[in-house]
């Protein structure tokens, strides 16, 4: 049975202006579409609802930008680590940071983001997923229509009976994936489909990191390993220390609750292993994981 390490939070966002309130962009990216596999966990949930006798839901170009983002953030940022649950953000963007768990929840800090980051004006409500491999939307919605949470949230009911949805936003990256959805109908043009399968790996997103430090899902690589640290912290410390001494593509892995800091990756163990007779003396212990 696979492995599956999944945080699952329905959180109410409730828009409030208030004069610390980031500004929303006046457009989405130019080059936002979503994929195959976002619009596939699109079309997904919306059978289901007409399974159940329920209007279909209108993709939403802004909240799936704001889906994309949040999982780039969680991929990137990890702002989950720790207590922090999935619902969480990061202090790398240009939103509002938050830990939120059930003991400390902020929702507050999240009650915007739909706001700040698009001109959706209406609530939203995220479901988050994580697992420890490449996220794909049959298996995401497969999880989540076993959960009951998640099928009342879809099917609009419990206490999401007087609710009536109208947009749904998809974001899937790497092991994550987010879904939101409103009751407000979006100004903005339904998003493309991305034409081929990198498109969506350049998302231009304001204030974003570019380079991508830290490694949480596998990539089915060979990684010459030198140090295995406790906190994140540590980790990223000495993978700075690698990069001024030459390790230019040094990164840190996140594995098992571990972080290890790695020199280098290699597509092969031949490749690795000769990548590691070529290290200097000091180097001499690395040792080759593949992940």
């Amino acid at each position: 049975m696979k492995k599956l390490k999944v945080y699952l939070l329905v959180s109410l966002i409730i828009l409030i202006a208030t004069g610390s309130q980031l500004s929303a962009q006046d457009n989405l990216p130019g080059n936002f579409c979503v994929t195959n596999e976002e619009y596939r966990l699109y079309s997904l949930i919306n059978e289901f609802r007409t399974q159940n006798e329920l209007p279909l839901l209108s993709i939403s170009a802004s909240l799936s930008y704001v889906a994309k983002v949040h999982v780039r953030d969680l991929y990137n940022n990890k702002p989950d680590t720790s207590y922090c649950n999935l619902n969480s953000w990061s202090d790398k963007g240009s939103w509002t940071p938050c830990c939120h768990s059930k003991l400390t929840p902020m929702p507050e800090c999240i009650l915007n983001k739909p706001g700040e980051l698009t001109n959706y004006k209406g609530e939203g409500h995220e479901l988050c997923y994580w697992e420890n491999q490449e996220a794909k939307s049959d298996t995401v919605f497969q999880f989540w229509i076993s959960i009951e949470q998640a099928q009342n949230l879809f099917l609009n009911k419990d206490k999401w009976s007087d609710f009536k949805w109208k947009s749904i936003g998809v974001g899937i990256f790497k092991c994550y994936a987010s879904v939101w959805i409103g009751e407000d109908t979006d100004t903005a043009p339904e998003p493309a489909i991305c034409k081929y399968d990198d498109q969506d790996s350049n998302l231009v997103i304001p204030g974003f990191p570019e380079k991508n430090d830290i490694v949480t899902c596998p990539y089915d690589r060979y990684w010459l390993i030198f140090g295995s640290y406790v906190t994140l912290d540590d980790a990223k410390e000495e993978m700075n220390k690698f990069r001024k001494e030459g390790f230019n593509e040094a990164k840190v892995l996140v594995k098992d609750g571990t972080f290890r800091v790695s020199l280098s990756d290699h597509p092969t163990m031949g490749e690795a292993r000769s990548a590691q007779k070529r290290l200097p003396e000091k180097y001499q212990e690395a040792w080759i994981l593949k992940h």
